[in-house]
This record gives structure tokens, C-alpha cells and sequence, in this order.
């Protein structure tokens, strides 16, 4: 008898669970102007959350994906190499296949099309398309939760859209990956339902479009071919036919996008992870899975209590662990709990089981545990998965309060009491951490060194920071471009050498907790090429080549180490290592035309003037209007073999097409000096003042040239008039 009444108790819970089209109308308990408004509330929530970006630069990847990606700011011209190439080859970083994303840069190349080199652009349009899903995510849901409250829905909501862990993909440009792969998941489900509810195959021409742009947004989305019929399993009663053309509608976008990835990254030779991107890499197999289900653990608690949150998480911000590890142990312990919970009450489809299998599924691709992949953590990674957390919050407090039942009792109104503390708590917490996280993305040198002071153990973040503290020590550089006074100018310029100091000291710093990183090198290099011109007895271009060298000996197909140690080379005179190392970056990179511009400035100081005039020419060939450059180059190059009447026919070229090259000038005033063409010098000189008669350059030159002819009182007016004028 016992066993009947369950079997008879079972049956009535199954039934509850299954869906009539009339039920719908049943449990409606908002009218269709309602309902818009909670679209509207939920839209303008997430719009005022994340306002405090609409005037934020570039940060972290953002250069990567948008402002140094050479096919996205090629706009609507790009989208051929977009469709073609590998997602990171726009930045020619190397030539590995890793990611095959094309709609998001796709996206980024329209923007840039409509309003080029505007970050703020970017930021609003992600926010925007954040809080467009967000209402879809609340449609989504009332079909999920058509019996229960429609406030359920929005709490769940409202829950995801205030989490803080999602700052990382909307405050950053680059996670419009994962805002469109939400974006057309949630259309994907709204397409399944539809074609469950009304029983109309045309709605699985809806689910394999959405899922067809999801796939090629980000290829996480392969984890609902579980997930969406899990989806239909728990909320809906469906037929073995319907799944059955389901699971293949979502199955034949994935086939579609795993032969056009071969196709396009099959090119290039295969991507491997290092240790900077991954600290499990190297790890044996035990042991990387004793740190990933730790690291599953750690998810867990930040979707909880998100106490401190970094951009990174790569090499010694996380340990390495084994299974006799306490915090692997409590976390196999919980999730073990947790997917025994579910299994158990998947039978009665209950939205917590529902909540706790959607998290292992979603999350599976980032666990580390099936393959290694790009990062051993981040927090970008639980963007979709988080969705779990609020659902199992949300229903757990929907069923505390009572909701469901009637009443009004004290014992229900105590516990909507709690209820509603709890989530009101839970909400501002998120809500105030949020809105703090998201400002500190605003730039580089917020972000960075926010973090650094979080995590001042981890080598990366060290290693991002000194590059924040060089952008920062240029920005300074950069002013005095446009000073009038010694004083402005000179403040400009300690604070530039400042700032390359602290970038030198947390570059070390990061090199004494990971001292095998190519990039660190470069950067230091670059920092101590940068202070050479302030400290000229010091040795800091010996220490610019040695950190260059160090780069190159980890990595020889840096472009940027070989390119920056030619700089070295040819500002140390020593021109064949400089166009050997040019080369080097021409044979790397077929694509960098410009440097042909540095081949043949190396040739001209060779003397090997027929070699320069070749290069020149492959350079003209892309940058013709720089057509001036060459020929001045080509000056130089004839003075230092002597043959000066084709220095001074160079210098008449030069001006030729550019009139008001001082440099140009200069050389042809100090050629004639040479020659003791005085007149023609002096001539020259008074060509340049009256060119430019508020800079010193004129007159600088007019007095050298009287100082050689003696006439002393004549050189110092000129003198005093130029040091008068703006340098």
C-alpha cells in the first residue's frame, strides 16, 4: 500500500512538471503591459550597473581583439580575413591555432566601421547587449518557470545581471564573445521551447540558426548539446521524436563549425599551453586533477562570496595540490554531495538538480580535467555557469518564504521576511562590488595596479603592471609635445623616468617569481633603451641589448625583441647587427613592410647605397607617402661615404616633397659648412628662418655657421635669438 501511494505521489509530481499549452495562461499573473515593464526595469538595471564604463579606455585584451587587431580596423574590409584566419592573427602575435571566433571580431569591425578608435563605443555597446540578454534571460526563464511566481523569474534575474564575477566579461571589450554566446544560447532555448510548446517544426530552423551564431561566437557553446535538452527535460514533457530532432538540430551547427575551423586553422601549426598561461601544464595527470577539482572548489566559493577578485590567475597566484590536499578533498566531497543530490531528485525534475547538473555541464570545458586549455582559472569562465547559482538561490528562498502556498499567517510572513533580507543583502552586496569592480577596469593602470596590490605574488600581473607603468611613463612623454615652458617640459620629464623605474622595479619582480618569460625581458629592455638619452654615461644601452638578448635566447621569433634590439644596434652604430635583426623580423613577418624602411636606413649608414635605394623602394611600394624619409636617409648614406653632391641632391629631393623638413635643411646648411660654402650655408640658413621663424632651428644654425667665419658678435644675436624661440 505504502509503495503504491509513492508510486501514485510520483506520478502526480510528474504531471505537475508537464507542460500544456493552456497552462500558461493558467498561471500568467501579469498582464502583457506588466511584463513589459519588468523588461524595461531589468533593461535600465543593468544599463545604471555598468554605466561607469561608457568612459573607459582599452584594457587588458581589448587591444588584442579591437584596437592593435589590424583586420577589425580594416571595418567591413576585413570581414574576408576575420572569416579566414585564426581570431589572434589580426595581432600577428604567432602563428598558432588556437580560437576560431569570427563573430565577435565581426562585430568589433562594424563598430570600428561606424566610429574607429573609440573605446567608449565599444563599452556602451557592451553593456547594451548585456542588458538586452539579460531581458531575454527573464523571457527565457517564465517559460522555464511557468507554474511559480513570475517574481521568481526576475529575482533569478536580477540575481545574475548584479554578479560581480561577471565584470570581467562586460567591463572588457573582449568579453563580447561571451555576451553574444549568452545572447544566442538564450535564443537557442526560446526556439526549443516554442518548438516543444507549439508542437511546429518551423521553430527548429530558429534553434539551429541561434545555435549555428553561438557556436562561432565561442566554442564553449558545444556543452548544450547537453545542456539544452537537460533544459527541456526538467521544464518541459517531451516526446523521444521531439529530443531525437532536437539533439539534432543542435548537433548539425557543431559538425558545421568543427569542419570550417580544420578547414581555416589547419594552416597553422598546432597552439600548446605554457606554464605562464597555465600553471597545471607540465603537471602529471594525478595531480592536475587534484588542482582542478581544488580550482572547482574555489569557483564555488567566489560565486558565493566573490571577496576578491583579479584580471589573472596564472602561474603562483594558485597552488598545485594532490589528492591528500584538504581543499581537493572538501571539494570532490561537495560536488560528489552535489551531482548525487541531483541525480536523485532528477526523477521529481527538481529546479535545484536542474541547477546543479547545468553548472557540471556548462562548466565542464573550463575544468581542466577533460584537457588543458588557455587559463588554469578565470573568472570569465563561470559567466554562463553562475546562471546555476542563481537559479538554486533563488528557488531555495522562493520556497523558503512561502510564496507558493496560501496563507497569511505570521509564520508566512516571517519567513518572506527573511526571504527578502536575505536577498536584499545578497543583492547590495553584489550590486556595491560590482559597480567598485567594474570602475577599476577603466584602464591599464587601474586595472593593473589595483591587482597587484591583491595578488603581488603573481608574475603576470607583475609583468602587466610595469607594462601599465610604461604606458603611463609615455603618456608623459607624449605631453611635451605640447609645452611652451622649461619648467612644464622638465616636470614631464621626471615623471617620465619615474614611472620607467617603477616599470623596471615590477618587471624584476616578476621575473624573480617566473624568470623564464621572453616578454619580461623585452620590456626591460625597452625601459632601459627608453632612460639611455637621460643617463648616456650608465651603460643603459648595454643594458637595453643584454635584457633584448635575454628575450631572444627564449624566444628568437620575438618580433618585438628583434626589432627593439635592431633600434639598439643602429642607435649604437652598429649597422649590420641592426639589418641582420631587421631581417629577422621581415623573415617572421612578410607582412611588415615598414621595416623594409629600417633595411635600407641600415644599408645607407653601410654605405651600401644600392641596397638602401632596393629597400627603399619595397617600402615606397606600401608607404608612398613617405617618400621624404628615404630620401633624406639616402642623404645621410651618401655624406658618410663623402660623395656630397649626391648628399645635397638628396636634400633638394627631400624638400622637393616636403618643404618644411627642418632635417633636411639642417643637413644641406651643414654640407655647404663642410665644403666651406659658406654663402650657400648661410643662404640655407636664412631659407630655414624665414620658413619657420618661431623655432630655434634657423637660428641655431646661422650662428654655428658665423662662429666658424669668426664673427662672434653676429653668432651670439642669432644664438640668443634662438634660444628665445619655442625648441
Amino acid at each position: 500500500m505504502v509503495s503504491q501511494r509513492k508510486k501514485v505521489n510520483m506520478r502526480q509530481k510528474k504531471q505537475e512538471t508537464a507542460f500544456t499549452p493552456s497552462d500558461e495562461n493558467k498561471t500568467k499573473a501579469l498582464s502583457s503591459i506588466k511584463e513589459w515593464y519588468f523588461y524595461i526595469g531589468i533593461f535600465l538595471f543593468a544599463f545604471v550597473l555598468y554605466s561607469n564604463t561608457f568612459q573607459h579606455q582599452w584594457a587588458l585584451d581589448d587591444t588584442v581583439v579591437v584596437s592593435d587587431n589590424i583586420h577589425v580596423k580594416q571595418g567591413v574590409k576585413g570581414y574576408g580575413d576575420i572569416l579566414t584566419t585564426h581570431s589572434m592573427h589580426g595581432i600577428k602575435l604567432k602563428p598558432e591555432a588556437y580560437q576560431y571566433r569570427p563573430v565577435s571580431l565581426l562585430v568589433f569591425a562594424t563598430e570600428w566601421q561606424i566610429s574607429p578608435d573609440n573605446p567608449q563605443f565599444h563599452h556602451i555597446l557592451n553593456v547594451l547587449w548585456y542588458a538586452v540578454s539579460l531581458v531575454l534571460l527573464f523571457i527565457v526563464l517564465r517559460k522555464m518557470f511557468v507554474k511559480q511566481h513570475p517574481l521568481l523569474p526576475l529575482i533569478i534575474t536580477i540575481l545574475y545581471a548584479a554578479h560581480p564575477l561577471h565584470t570581467e566579461v562586460v567591463a572588457n571589450i573582449k568579453g563580447r564573445d561571451d555576451i553574444l554566446l549568452l545572447f544566442f544560447i538564450l535564443a537557442t532555448l526560446w526556439f526549443a521551447f516554442q518548438y516543444i510548446d507549439k508542437q511546429k517544426p518551423i521553430f527548429l530552423l530558429g534553434v539551429f540558426l541561434s545555435f549555428l551564431i553561438a557556436m562561432f561566437s565561442k566554442e564553449s557553446a558545444v556543452t548544450f548539446l547537453v545542456g539544452i535538452p537537460l533544459t527541456i527535460y526538467f521544464f518541459r514533457k517531451a516526446s523521444k521524436r521531439q529530443y531525437m530532432y532536437l539533439t539534432g538540430t543542435i548537433a548539425l551547427p557543431i559538425i558545421i563549425y568543427l569542419i570550417v575551423r580544420f578547414f581555416v586553422l589547419s594552416d597553422y601549426p598546432a597552439s600548446y599551453v605554457t606554464t605562464m598561461q597555465n600553471y597545471l601544464a607540465g603537471e602529471p595527470l594525478t595531480t592536475r586533477w587534484a588542482s582542478a577539482i581544488m580550482l572547482l572548489g574555489k569557483y564555488l566559493l567566489l560565486l558565493i562570496i566573490p571577496y576578491q577578485q583579479v584580471c589573472d590567475y596564472s602561474f603562483n597566484q594558485l597552488p598545485v595540490v594532490n589528492f591528500m590536499n584538504w581543499k581537493a578533498l572538501l571539494s570532490f566531497c561537495v560536488y560528489l554531495l552535489l551531482v548525487i543530490y541531483a541525480l536523485k531528485r532528477t526523477r521529481q525534475k527538481h529546479p535545484v538538480a536542474y541547477a546543479v547538473l547545468f553548472f557540471v555541464v556548462t562548466m565542464s570545458v573550463y575544468s581542466n580535467l577533460v584537457y588543458l586549455i588557455g587559463a588554469s582559472f578565470a573568472e570569465r569562465f563561470v559567466f554562463i555557469p553562475s546562471l546555476s547559482y542563481c537559479i538554486a538561490l533563488a528557488y531555495l528562498l522562493y520556497r523558503f518564504s512561502g510564496m507558493e502556498r496560501e496563507g497569511d499567517n505570521v509564520e508566512c510572513r516571517r519567513r518572506m521576511g527573511i526571504s527578502a533580507t536575505v536577498l536584499m543583502v545578497v543583492l547590495l552586496f553584489f550590486t556595491a562590488k560590482t559597480y567598485a569592480r567594474s570602475a577599476e577596469w577603466e584602464n591599464n593602470f587601474t586595472l593593473y595596479g589595483a591587482d597587484v596590490k591583491k595578488s603581488p605574488k603573481s608574475a603576470r600581473i607583475n609583468f602587466f603592471w610595469g607594462e601599465a607603468l610604461r604606458d603611463k611613463a609615455n603618456e608623459y612623454q607624449a605631453k611635451n609635445s605640447n609645452v611652451f615652458t622649461n619648467e612644464e617640459y622638465e616636470k614631464n620629464n621626471l615623471f617620465y623616468r619615474a614611472y620607467l623605474w617603477e616599470s623596471i622595479l615590477a618587471i624584476h619582480k616578476g621575473m624573480e617569481i617566473y624568470p623564464h618569460h621572453a616578454n619580461a625581458y623585452e620590456r626591460l629592455g625597452y625601459a632601459y633603451y627608453s632612460l639611455s638619452p637621460y643617463y648616456r654615461n650608465r651603460g643603459f644601452l648595454d643594458s637595453a641589448e643584454y635584457y633584448y638578448q635575454r628575450c631572444l635566447a627564449i624566444n628568437p621569433y620575438s618580433l618585438n625583441g628583434n626589432y627593439n634590439i635592431a633600434i639598439v644596434y643602429y642607435t649604437k652604430g652598429d649597422y649590420e647587427k641592426a639589418k641582420n635583426h631587421y631581417m629577422n623580423v621581415v623573415n617572421i613577418d612578410k607582412t611588415e613592410h615598414v621595416v623594409c624602411f629600417d633595411i635600407g636606413s641600415s644599408y645607407a649608414m653601410m654605405g651600401l647605397l644600392d641596397s638602401a635605394r632596393y629597400y627603399f623602394q619595397l617600402y615606397l611600394q606600401h608607404y608612398p607617402e613617405n617618400t621624404a624619409s628615404c630620401y633624406s636617409n639616402l642623404a645621410i648614406g651618401y655624406a658618410r661615404i663623402n660623395e656630397l653632391d649626391s648628399a645635397l641632391m638628396m636634400c633638394d629631393n627631400t624638400l622637393s616633397v616636403d618643404r618644411n623638413n627642418v632635417s633636411a635643411y639642417q643637413m644641406k646648411i651643414q654640407l655647404h659648412a663642410y665644403r666651406q660654402e659658406y654663402e650657400k650655408a648661410l643662404a640655407t640658413a636664412d631659407e630655414l628662418i624665414a620658413l619657420q621663424p618661431e623655432k630655434s632651428a634657423g637660428y641655431i644654425e646661422k650662428a654655428n655657421i658665423l662662429n666658424q667665419l669668426n664673427k662672434k658678435d653676429s653668432a651670439d644675436f642669432y644664438y640668443n635669438m634662438g634660444k628665445s624661440k619655442n625648441n
